[in-house]
């Protein structure tokens, strides 16, 4: 794991908290034990009955014992911001942050003992 994160570093990440919190930013830091320093961070809040928002966090400490995921929040871009095709992705993202698909709550899973 470490190995990932050194080669994220400065980099936009995706964090996907066993809360169920999912924070976007730019890894800054982490340590031994897969705690994260966020810069420029956001959450993403999704509800059933109203569009994505995102609320500005900043700088952001997720402790390692509350990620459950970590993924490359560059979506295939390079730092120079093109895709891998080569051609330039700006204003794409914030076009797929804008859609949210909606569906209706996982229901509750009971009696399986």
């Amino acid at each position: 794991m470490a190995s990932t994160l050194s080669e994220w570093k400065s980099k936009p990440v995706t964090v996907l908290t066993c809360d169920g919190r999912l924070i976007v930013g730019t890894l800054k830091g982490y340590d031994q034990l897969q705690n994260l320093i966020l810069c420029k961070s956001y959450e993403k809040v999704y509800s059933v009955d109203s569009p994505m928002e995102k609320v500005e966090l900043g700088l952001f400490v997720v402790r390692g014992d509350n990620v459950a995921i970590i993924s490359d929040g560059g979506c295939g871009k390079s730092s120079s911001g093109e895709n891998n095709n080569g051609n330039s992705d700006e204003g794409k993202e914030e076009e797929i942050d804008d859609y949210v698909g909606r569906a209706e709550p996982i229901m509750e899973i009971s009696g399986n003992r």
